[in-house]
């Protein structure tokens, strides 16, 4: 039976031929029907391997999301000190944050200065501008570095401690995989450095133990684009750690940080705390400083190689807890799509919805525009995304 053939006449409908008024079989036509059925039945069609790039489903997700995971502690209604933090609460003075920050002291010069402006974003982005004519600051946002991964860790271990295995990213996955299994392929997207998103994989038979799982399957793709937590890149100048402990080897890549060679050699570790010293080299955390027009991605290459393959064929885009402020993957974004594509936004508000909806369509995003009034509880728990997956 030619593939051919067959993806013709699942994909534009075509009339089964009948063997009474054509050249095909009685048998050639019954094997067709059988596997047209297989294939349209999301229980077997993604097993084919018959996605061809016609469509896809992108989710981006923010900080919001994660912020908004947990269904039985929605905001508003609980106001917790575990809850993962906005882009603007990365630097409050929880406790826990507190004792983070004191374990690398280099950032605190600069900790007064992103807790009391308006923009974390803007006021970082300001601090590594300025690290060209003042080095101190590389030392103060490399500590930085290593305080976004301490803090993130314990919070986010908090925050699951609070959710007892039960997300709002598991309920999404379930949605999508009912929906868009064996019917396109889809690219999860996510500006966050906790792993609550790969912690719910396994809902849709995805997981993750080595940097490469995250993109070679067919069906799903995974890409952090500003790094995460659990992952570490090797550095390519020298440091002695004969006989010494990981404080001190951390403060002296802090102390060196206008001179390192940071390698794009990434590493991923499930330890907590991080280690330090891999097999031929020191570690330094795989975050991006969270600046609001960053000039790279912090991901392998084989990762942002696969999200530029998968932008062009996207027909709907999925929003939840973004704001679309990433200069650089709004324009990757809106370079690569280049047809009207169906766009939902899920941002807390209405309000919230409708100004990140703004935001790609100023940036050159075509299509039609939906937005939801309510946060990533609110969304999945109504079933909002059902309409927009099916469809």
């Amino acid at each position: 039976m030619s593939r051919n053939i067959l993806l013709r006449c699942w994909r534009k409908s075509v009339k089964i031929p009948d063997p009474a008024t054509s050249l095909w079989s009685k048998i050639a036509v019954q094997k067709l029907v059988l596997l047209r059925e297989l294939i349209c039945d999301p229980k077997h069609g993604s097993s084919f391997g018959l996605f061809t790039g016609e469509s896809m489903l992108m989710v981006v997700f923010g900080a919001g999301a994660s912020y908004d995971a947990v269904p039985s502690r929605p905001p508003g209604l609980h106001s917790l000190k575990c809850r993962m933090p906005l882009a603007n609460e990365l630097f409050d003075d929880r406790p826990e944050f507190v004792r983070s920050m004191s374990a690398f002291p280099k950032c605190k010069p600069i900790i007064p200065y992103l807790q009391r402006n308006s923009s974390v974003e803007d006021e970082l982005q300001r601090l590594q501008a300025e690290a060209e004519e003042y080095p101190e600051r590389y030392r103060q946002l490399t500590a930085v570095r290593y305080y976004l991964q301490h803090m993130l860790h314990q919070c986010e271990y908090q925050w699951s401690l609070e959710a007892s295995g039960i997300t709002n990213y598991i309920t999404l996955l379930d949605q999508i995989q009912r929906w868009c299994k064996g019917r396109c392929p889809v690219c999860l997207v996510t500006f966050n450095y906790d792993t609550m998103l790969e912690t719910a994989l396994p809902t849709i038979g995805m997981e993750i133990r080595q940097l490469s799982d995250y993109i070679n399957r067919e069906e799903y793709k995974l890409i952090k684009v500003h790094g995460s937590i659990n992952w570490v890149r090797e550095i390519g100048t020298e440091i002695n750690t004969t006989s010494r402990d990981r404080n001190s080897i951390i403060n002296e890549v802090i102390d060196r940080a206008p001179n390192l060679n940071i390698t794009q050699r990434y590493q991923i570790f499930s330890d907590n705390p991080m280690p330090v010293i891999g097999n031929e080299s020191v570690l330094i955390p795989a975050l991006a400083i969270p600046v609001q027009d960053k000039g790279e991605f912090e991901c392998p290459e084989d990762h942002l190689n696969a999200l530029c393959k998968c932008i062009p064929q996207v027909t709907k885009l999925l929003t939840i807890g973004w704001r679309a402020t990433e200069a650089h993957f709004l324009r990757l974004l809106s370079q690569g799509v280049q047809r009207d594509i169906r766009v939902m936004s899920v941002a807390g508000s209405a309000k919230g919805a409708r100004e990140t909806l703004t935001r790609l369509e100023q940036k050159g995003v075509k299509g039609q525009f939906i937005q939801t009034n309510g946060g990533f509880t609110d969304f999945v728990t109504r079933r909002d995304a059902d309409g927009f997956l099916r469809s």
